[in-house]
């Protein structure tokens, strides 16, 4: 695919500029022209709007994978729903990460696509990890453990049937967030063939 969308170079720890790769250009946006929400956004380092970007977009994919857990459950496993939830919500947090992290993108469509693979890589992990933890019964486990343990509750047997997906899906959630954060490293620092950074 051409580079047609922004990209952004990851800096190396030192205080240097974010620079963005301008489309069709073999020249780098400077820091006041990155589109993000809001400006005083560049006044944050880049690392750390990402950690804020990954917790808004985890919090808001759990409520809505929660909430088709709690609709859903009693017609489809665990795992079907996970991936239908987050192939729908891959835009969403393409677009939370364009608006706080890698500033909005020209041509947002070919962005969006350029991105596609970690999102749909994503599914697949995140499906496989809610299928085996929902075979081991690992939120039943987990909501009793807190039960007893934490909140210092007598001991009672938990219904796994009512018992939701809450802790697994924050197994799931770190674990696809950390695969993310590299996928988006990777595809956002490399350089490919001609020299030019990868599209975002």
């Amino acid at each position: 695919m051409a580079s047609t969308a922004s990209s952004i170079s990851i800096p190396s720890g030192n205080n240097s500029t974010n620079n963005i790769k301008a489309d069709g250009d073999s020249s780098f946006k400077k820091k006041d022209e990155i589109q993000l929400l809001h400006p005083i956004l560049l006044s944050i380092p880049l690392q750390i709007r990402f950690g804020i970007q990954g917790v808004l977009s985890n919090v808001l994919f759990m409520v809505l994978y929660n909430t088709a857990i709690e609709k859903f459950a009693h017609v489809y496993p665990a795992s079907s729903i996970y991936a239908i939830v987050y192939f729908f919500y891959i835009p969403i947090g393409h677009a939370l990460s364009s608006l706080l992290v890698f500033g909005w993108p020209a041509a947002y469509v070919q962005n969006l696509l350029s991105n596609y693979p970690i999102g749909l890589s994503s599914i697949v992990i995140g499906s496989a990890c809610t299928a085996y933890l929902d075979k081991i019964k690992f939120n039943a486990t987990a909501e009793q453990f807190v039960e007893t343990y934490i909140m210092a509750k007598p001991a009672t047997e938990i219904d796994e049937d009512d018992s939701g997906e809450f802790y697994s899906s924050l197994v799931v959630v770190v674990i696809t967030g950390i695969y993310a954060y590299l996928g988006s490293v990777y595809v956002n620092s490399q350089p490919n063939a001609t020299g030019d950074k990868k599209e975002l």
